[in-house]
């Protein structure tokens, strides 16, 4: 399903013209092609690590306070009060796992304060300043490209090698970054 959201996003992103997709599909296709890897994701979590290391590295990292149970026991959280944002904030995060190694990431981000009447803390703005957190976080490299979709809004997307970022609004409370190792989850891009 997400796979499909992706792909679909891609091909309404490229049927629009001087939006950043052209820089975008040649970035894909040059970093792809590098040989490049560049399997960081955050925290010490990586694309290529196994299902066991994964977990056993999240167990240690709660242990230590760091992480803790995230959205219905699902996922795993981070919580954003050290001053990474403007307001505090959480991250839920959970890897695709195939052939038993983290293959894809999603991460969703949402200040703790949202409510309908906080304008101030909805996804557009949490959307600016994760991006802002992003371009430190993912200093070295690709720079972010910015997208513009008609529908979508605004994306952010990196790729390095054979790790691709997306940061887009998901809804009015969320941001979602995916992570993907490009080289083991191929997209089809085809700019019309």
């Amino acid at each position: 399903m997400k796979l499909v959201w992706l792909v679909c996003l891609i091909l309404l992103v490229g049927c629009s013209a001087d939006n950043g997709f052209d820089q975008y599909t040649q970035m894909v296709k040059t970093e792809t092609k590098s040989g490049k890897r560049n399997d960081s994701i955050f925290f010490g979590i990586r694309l290529g690590m196994t299902g066991k290391e994964f977990f056993t590295y999240c167990w240690e990292m709660n242990n230590k306070g760091v992480f803790t149970d995230g959205q219905a026991n699902t996922k795993v959280l981070y919580k954003l009060d050290r001053n990474e944002l403007k307001y505090p904030a959480s991250m839920n995060f959970y890897p695709e796992i195939y052939d038993n190694k983290v293959r894809k990431m999603e991460a969703t981000f949402q200040y703790d304060a949202w409510a309908p009447w906080n304008k101030h803390l909805f996804a557009d703005s949490l959307l600016e300043d994760v991006f802002q957190l992003f371009t430190v976080w993912y200093k070295s490299g690709n720079p972010f490209i910015k997208i513009t979709d008609p529908k979508r809004g605004i994306l952010y997307v990196k790729v390095d090698g054979n790790r691709r970022i997306i940061l887009a609004k998901k809804n009015d409370l969320s941001v979602k970054a995916d992570y993907t190792d490009m080289l083991y989850v191929p997209v089809a891009i085809k700019a019309k």
